[in-house]
């Protein structure tokens, strides 16, 4: 089997359901026609959730789609109320039933006197909208529909945690962390939805000082509802790394000033919440500052995780994208404010290009980049959603706060090999002959007989370009070495330079772990400059135009 088409995110139907598996109280009733059902498996194997999700799904076949679809949707309605008396059902149509243009809310408004749940009908474009902004516009609609409570505030400052879900990356985790910064505030959460309350919580909404939204894809459509109808304002900042979380605190606490309240005056120092701020001064860190970074993912936690590369951690990003479209412009002004290369993309294939193109030090991205730095033998980790079953641990693992910054940081230093770590490994892995390594790749040179001409375009078991005939490489060797290569006006040289024997002797002095990266920005400088051959100079020249940068 073959994999055509690949997406960052699921359509809109699937964010609903991340937000109704995520209340309890809340049970999904997929209309799905034509066998759009495969929601459930997300959540049992990918989150791990606790007992099985709540979606029941209307199924049924091509030949019953004209006739009794909506019929069966109601008699599936009455069931899921009879079998788990949830307090609400929400109804989401799929792609199938978009086109067939069916009726669905006029069914639910003839059904509702008959149930004791309230019936919620959310009309999703399937075709236009994406799995996080139908997550966002769900949760907005059944807090337009059930935040019907009133409007007094609660005598000490209390506020809402808005956008957390199943399927969020570390979203159970964030919750924890941003909780208890809270409380160190002395703020009390009133209520977390979706993740973290239930469905009797949205009765008391309006109670709370303020709302706060830790991540801008899903949650912002609901603040503003809330604004609107109670009058709170809302807080939307991402605290994802010692900056990003010292920023979290000072604004909340000046929000609950502003509302004419008071906070415990909590002032932490950064070196006392986390081991930040001092691993990454350490000695044993200062081999990251002159490593470059590649950043892909949501647009919240691609800026937040950029900013804590360069700021905190010393790796400015070479690129800095993301796949949400609806945050893009948002994010596309943020990173030209802070000098990166920002750009929006989609397509899987044009991020792993780019990732080809810079041949950064560290990926950090989406479950996709991963496999793509894979393929072009480069470290990674996993910053973003969509992600694999691995990256939804059992150890407690936020992305948010300080503990959050301590699991990036280890993350970033264990995923690439540490300095004094890897030249010993170079030391006792030399083999004659050969030279490998099955993570991140190594220069291989070949074993010929002593009497064999070495051929000039000897490459390494990283590089797959093909030698040349035998012929070739033997009318080429005499004059390989001797003859200093000479630069061509721009235009006249298009091919792969050839590497001589002394600038293969020469690279093969440099650890290996960067020995990939190292000839891949020399052919880079050499093409550049017109160069037909490198020479050991040409690797040195190579290195003081990266050391200007």
């Amino acid at each position: 089997m073959r994999l055509h088409y690949w997406t960052y995110e699921g359509p809109a139907h699937v964010g609903a359901c991340r937000v109704g598996t995520s209340i309890p109280g809340v049970h999904t009733v997929l209309h799905a026609p034509g066998g759009d059902s495969y929601t459930s498996v997300l959540f049992t194997m990918i989150d791990r959730q606790c007992g099985f999700p709540t979606v029941t799904n209307v199924s049924y076949g091509r030949k019953e789609v004209s006739t009794t679809g909506v019929d069966r949707m109601m008699t599936v309605v009455e069931q899921v109320e009879r079998t788990h008396k949830p307090r609400v059902i929400q109804v989401i149509p799929t792609c199938t039933s978009n086109l067939l243009r069916e009726d669905v809310g006029g069914a639910l408004n003839r059904l509702q006197p008959q149930c004791e749940a309230q019936l919620v009908f959310l009309q999703l474009n399937a075709f236009c909208e994406k799995e996080d902004q139908g997550a966002d516009m769900t949760f907005a609609g059944l807090v337009e529909q059930l935040a019907t409570g009133s409007a007094e505030r609660t005598p000490e400052p209390s506020v809402n945690i808005l956008g957390l879900t199943s399927l969020g990356f570390r979203h159970r985790d964030d919750l924890r962390e941003i909780t208890q910064m809270l409380h160190q505030c002395g703020i009390r959460v009133n209520a977390a939805l979706p993740f973290g309350g239930s469905a009797a919580d949205f009765h008391r909404l309006g109670h709370a000082w303020f709302n706060i939204v830790p991540y801008a894809e899903i949650g912002l459509r609901a603040a503003k509802v809330l604004e609107q109808r109670f009058g709170q304002p809302y807080l939307a900042h991402a605290p994802i790394g010692i900056q990003a979380t010292q920023e979290f605190i000072e604004l909340v606490q000046a929000k609950v000033e502003e509302l004419g309240g008071k906070t415990t005056n909590f002032r932490p120092r950064p070196e006392t919440m986390s081991r930040v701020p001092w691993y990454s001064r350490s000695a044993d860190s200062h081999y990251l500052t002159p490593k470059r970074s590649f950043v892909f993912g949501v647009a919240s936690h691609a800026l937040a995780v950029a900013r804590m590369m360069e700021e905190e951690i010393g790796m400015r990003p070479l690129a800095v994208g993301t796949f949400s479209y609806e945050h893009s412009e948002a994010f596309l002004n943020e990173c030209q404010r802070r000098g990166w290369q920002g750009f929006y993309s989609d397509d899987f294939k044009e991020v792993e290009r780019q990732i080809s193109d810079l041949m950064p030090d560290l990926v950090l991205g989406t479950q996709m980049e991963r496999h793509s730095a894979r393929r072009h033998e480069l470290p990674a980790t996993v910053i973003s959603c969509p992600a694999h079953v691995t990256d939804f641990p059992a150890r407690y693992s936020p992305f948010a706060g300080w503990e959050g910054a301590n699991v990036i940081f280890d993350a970033v230093t264990h995923t690439l090999t540490l300095g004094l770590e890897s030249h010993l490994i170079d030391m006792f892995r030399e083999v004659p002959g050969a030279e490998h390594d099955s993570v991140l790749g190594a220069v291989r040179l070949p074993d010929l007989p002593p009497d064999s001409p070495s051929p000039t375009g000897a490459v390494t078991s990283g590089t797959s370009r093909p030698t040349e005939p035998a012929g070739a490489t033997q009318a080429a060797t005499p004059t390989a070495v001797a003859t200093p290569p000479q630069a061509v006006a721009a235009g006249e040289w298009s091919g792969d330079p050839r590497w001589t024997d002394e600038a293969l002797a020469e690279l093969k002095k440099i650890p290996f772990f960067i020995r990939k990266k190292a000839m891949h920005n020399t052919e880079k400088y050499a093409r550049e400059h017109g160069l037909r051959e490198i020479l050991p100079q040409t690797i040195h020249a190579t290195r003081d135009e990266l050391s200007r940068k």
